[in-house]
């Protein structure tokens, strides 16, 4: 008799509070979002512009060193051209 109540006690107790969980879990209306009232910290558009931002700013670091050795600057559409001909096989950019 005491091996059965530890046996009950031991799974199922937690296997029960799992069930009531799943079930809670499935039968609540809302989104996941909403449970945990989670709004993200930044838009996608200011992401995009900091991503952008971040990009220019390697940019003109990439730029000071090649007029320190003397070679022409680079541009933004050279540099992201170059970037597409190094992803492609066959060297073609992507456009």
């Amino acid at each position: 008799m005491a091996q059965t109540y530890f046996f009950v006690m031991a799974v199922g107790v937690p296997l029960g509070l799992l069930i009531i969980a799943i079930a809670g879990a499935h039968f609540y209306g809302g989104g996941s979002e909403e449970l945990l009232d989670w709004k993200p910290t930044r838009s996608p558009k200011r992401e995009a512009e900091l991503q952008l931002d971040e990009v220019r700013q390697m940019l003109a670091a990439q730029n000071r060193y090649r007029r320190q050795r003397g070679a022409p600057e680079r541009s933004l559409e050279e540099a992201t051209g170059h970037a597409w001909a190094d992803l492609e096989p066959d060297g073609n950019a992507w456009r």
